[in-house]
């Protein structure tokens, strides 16, 4: 990295005149649009020597980083530009980003593009530039975490053969770089009857979150469906999640261990029974079934009234845990 001489007036003994950084940064400008990168690099040097934080200079310096192949410094260059203010800011802004995936910075590179779009400075005819330069973003991610990852692993019998815990360990180990390159053997883990359900979960969680585009076939226990990705339930901002849980807060107000003890046996089958709701049966059905199902486990007796139906999913779910944790 080149060495930051501030508010230097000359250069050793000899006397910095005031016409010589503008024939430095005029010099170096025509190389740099002859392409003459090296020469145009050394010009740029010499004139941030005189003057570090000269903005033009930063940024025709760092452009001749980049084509160079020096990236490492071109992104140092760059950062420090940003700070003092670059004169083209969007321009500066798409090499900084360019910079960022040539350095395998993907996940700065996304959220470069991600502000930019979502805070709408970018013109109407600069948009689509941008949202292309995301999209060959996460494609160079998705390939280069691919490279790192060992994809038979994924594969479905391979992945059957491990313990469930080991299914959901390998899951959340996961870069989320890589959803993209393994969708479609993360999806066929989803689809298969024997797959862990938490796994499930916390796969479907993953793509939702990355916004993966995809259709996928879900069973759990007597539930069967099919869902896009990107419609899936917020599990923790559900509405029908929210009422159940407002009905046990309203019954058990006086009675708070009890009420936290239906909460977390509540909040645990959400999980593992997500994407499904409870969808055969209502809100207060579901909030006195869980209520009743603890009360059972204080005083060894029930006396369930709902849905037999309702009680044995409780209980199956219960066992689920058992069998998986025993």
């Amino acid at each position: 990295m080149r060495k930051k001489y501030r508010d230097l007036k000359r250069k050793g003994n000899v006397i910095v005149f005031p016409t010589t950084v503008e024939r430095l940064l005029a010099e170096g400008m025509t190389y740099l649009k002859e392409e003459k990168y090296e020469d145009a690099r050394d010009s740029l040097y010499q004139v941030l020597s005189y003057e570090p934080e000269h903005a033009a200079a930063l940024g025709g310096y760092t452009y001749c980083l980049y084509e160079l192949g020096e990236f490492g410094e071109a992104l140092e260059v760059c950062r420090e530009l940003l700070q003092i203010g670059p004169i083209h800011y969007l321009e500066t802004m798409e090499l900084y980003i360019s910079i960022l995936m040539q350095v395998r910075e993907f996940e700065e590179a996304e959220k470069m593009i991600e502000v930019l779009i979502e805070e709408k400075v970018l013109p109407e005819e600069r948009l689509e530039q941008f949202q292309q330069l995301r999209e060959l973003n996460e494609r160079i991610a998705a390939n280069a975490t691919s490279e790192k990852v060992d994809a038979s692993l994924y594969a479905i019998e391979n992945f059957l053969a491990l313990h469930p815990s080991e299914q959901e360990q390998l899951i959340l180990s996961l870069p989320t770089t890589s959803y993209q390159a393994l969708k479609k053997k993360l999806l066929a883990i989803i689809e298969h009857v024997e797959a862990d359900l938490l796994t499930k979960t916390y796969i479907l969680f993953m793509l939702s979150q990355e916004k993966i585009d995809a259709e996928v076939r879900v069973q759990k226990f007597h539930y069967k469906g099919v869902f896009m990705i990107s419609e899936l339930p917020d599990p923790v901002n559900d509405g029908r999640i929210q009422k159940i849980s407002a009905i046990m807060e309203e019954a058990l107000e006086k009675d708070p261990t009890r009420l936290e003890l239906v909460k977390e046996l509540f909040e645990r089958h959400i999980y593992l029974l997500y994407p499904f709701m409870w969808d055969d049966f209502n809100e207060k059905e579901i909030a006195q079934a869980y209520m009743e199902y603890t009360a059972g486990l204080f005083t060894g007796k029930s006396s369930f009234d709902e849905d037999e139906k309702l009680l044995e999913l409780i209980q199956q779910a219960e066992l689920w845990f058992e069998m998986r944790n025993g």
